[in-house]
């Protein structure tokens, strides 16, 4: 085997004989389908969810003959005006891997061989806290592992077996563990009852939690009341009202999802720039309806710092994939606001 033969990462865990899976770690942390990581590898397709104009993902390796063996590396790659991997980063990237551990990886005995190879790598990066948490709770359960250790007493505080005000007692990864795992019939009833009597400390961290997993129509819905009883308040919290589209964002409840964003986008605390960034880096989705997608651009002309904020959420969303057209389509319309059109003005003139 030549080392010319292996052209891209996955070629070579596979050459390797390694098995693996890869999370994205950018705007959320979500599994990515072997199809989307080999794509993106050979520059096929844009990466699904491109954060600052870079791909950051984690990659859980490991040999079938040592399965109990994990290996993680965290890489990010430059992506071009297109949201394609800059393929030069990627090549220069596998020159290093090959000199530091050669073609057959995982014949190494010594771990650390294999976990220190990419110290130094300018394509590694270290994720933080909650994204880190969060990645091992979703790493294993793909992998049919058992949760941490602080799993059982998250999942008795949030399914209301444990007093409301004994929270900070609870680890970081149990709550990571708790929202990834809620395909348990019995932890979704239990945390839909419990939603609505949370203090809101639990609660945001719950929430930061629930972003990175795919929460039911239930969840939903008790998330959707809690932001309305929000929205009626003289001040608004901007911050819970943050957390609550954060934590439904990825469900696939998206009719209530964007009867959320109607809700908070009809309201005048959307034009306050924390509402804004979720709704462009999190709840993008529920913007490609061309309605929600025209409020959106509105209320980001009226954001509270003026064009730079403008510009620079608007430059991130049409990032992402299959936003730029309902974008695009928001700014050219006839019944734009002055504002509107004033800041259109000049992002394209």
């Amino acid at each position: 085997m030549s080392e010319a033969k292996i052209t891209t990462l996955s070629e070579f865990l596979h050459q390797s004989g390694a098995k693996y899976r890869v999370f994205d770690m950018g705007r959320r942390v979500t599994k990515l389908t072997a199809d989307e990581f080999v794509n993106f590898e050979w520059a096929k397709k844009p990466y699904p969810l491109p954060f600052q104009r870079s791909a950051l993902f984690g990659v859980i390796f490991w040999h079938p003959e040592a399965a109990e063996k994990h290996y993680v590396w965290f890489l990010t790659f430059p992506l071009d005006e297109q949201g394609l991997l800059i393929q030069t980063a990627r090549d220069e990237f596998l020159m290093m891997l090959l000199e530091r551990v050669g073609e057959c990886m995982l014949a190494a005995t010594d771990g650390k061989q294999i976990e220190g190879a990419l110290k130094d790598s300018p394509y590694t990066f270290t994720p933080r806290e909650d994204k880190m948490a969060a990645f091992n709770a979703h790493a294993t359960k793909s992998l049919a592992l058992k949760a941490s250790p602080f799993y059982p007493d998250a999942y008795a505080y949030f399914t209301g077996k444990k007093p409301m005000d004994s929270w900070q007692s609870l680890g970081m990864q149990g709550v990571a563990d708790v929202a990834v795992r809620l395909d348990d019939n019995l932890e979704t009833l239990g945390l839909i009852k419990t939603i609505p009597r949370l203090p809101e400390e639990p609660f945001n961290v719950l929430c930061t939690f629930l972003e990175n997993a795919a929460p039911s129509a239930g969840i939903v819905e008790v998330l959707a009341q809690r932001l309305d009883v929000r929205l009626q308040e003289k001040k608004p919290d901007i911050s819970m009202i943050s957390a609550c589209l954060r934590a439904a964002s990825n469900s696939p409840a998206t009719g209530l999802v964007d009867q959320m964003v109607a809700h908070v986008l009809q309201h005048k605390c959307s034009q306050s720039i924390e509402i804004l960034a979720v709704l462009s880096g999190r709840v993008w989705r529920s913007l490609k309806l061309p309605h929600l997608c025209k409020q959106y651009v509105e209320r980001l002309a009226m954001n509270e710092s003026g064009y730079d904020v403008f510009s620079q959420l608007l430059a991130d969303l049409m990032f992402v994939p299959g936003m730029r057209e309902p974008v695009m389509q928001a700014l050219r319309d006839p019944q734009r606001s002055q504002t509107l059109s004033k800041f259109v003005g000049k992002m394209f003139g």
